[in-house]
């Protein structure tokens, strides 16, 4: 009898397993690469529900940050390290709102999310940016985005015309 509850453990686990197919699509882009230094750095994310079921939840967005936190953004420098994230004295006490939508199947909502309200983005250099949200609790699964590069120039380089913000 123990040959057979093995087997079907091990295709009860095959049958549960995710499948290939992801319930979202990630892509980010930005209007500029070129951004001048102590500017506030924008991108454009679309995420895309490819599931046959709406998505319904609450999003978490902490005052002056404004980032939707169901993202997970890593930013790496260009030595490949991640840059520091900025925080207040007392991170605990930060107010905010939670924001309830509905993701329609086969629908893309797209937002700009100011990746520098929490990373420290402000030096010359290049930098490098992904998002992905989790799925499951295992961070393998992730679904991740395509990797959009900024440069942040020195603020005496760049021509007024190129200086200020990416929207």
């Amino acid at each position: 009898m123990t040959p057979f509850y093995c087997f079907f453990l091990a295709v009860s686990l095959a049958l549960c397993q995710q499948s290939n197919n992801p319930p979202f699509k990630i892509a980010i882009s930005a209007d500029s690469s070129t951004v001048v230094a102590e500017s506030d750095v924008w991108i454009k994310v679309s995420l895309k529900n490819t599931s046959n079921q709406d998505v319904k939840e609450g999003v978490m967005y902490k005052a002056g940050i404004d980032l939707d936190t169901t993202l997970h953004f890593e930013v790496l420098d260009e030595h490949r390290k991640s840059v520091p994230k900025i925080t207040s004295p007392h991170e605990e006490l930060r107010g905010g709102s939670v924001r309830f939508r509905t993701i329609l199947a086969g629908e893309t909502i797209t937002q700009h999310q100011r990746v520098s309200a929490q990373y420290d983005m402000r030096k010359p250099g290049k930098y490098t940016i992904q998002v992905s949200r989790p799925i499951s609790y295992n961070p393998k699964n992730d679904i991740k985005s395509n990797i959009v590069t900024i440069t942040v120039t020195p603020k005496d380089k760049v021509p007024e015309s190129k200086s200020g913000k990416v929207r």
